[in-house]
């Protein structure tokens, strides 16, 4: 399933909410992978989420 969603919140995609992300995908034990202009990284990890730079505004597509 791939899927693009707008990064809405105020600070973009910072640590707690990239932590929050990770929580989740292992939670449900799932692979992800998350791309933006290009880059991708893996949904497990919250530096990789960070590296990202995704700021308020950005549109990021989730591979799962």
């Amino acid at each position: 399933m791939r899927f693009s969603l707008d990064i809405i919140n105020e600070k973009g995609l910072h640590a707690r909410a990239s932590a929050r992300f990770v929580e989740t995908v292992e939670r449900f034990d799932a692979r992800a992978t998350v791309s933006r202009d290009g880059m991708q990284v893996s949904g497990d990890s919250i530096m990789g989420l960070m590296m990202l730079a995704a700021s308020r505004g950005t549109s990021i597509e989730i591979l799962v």
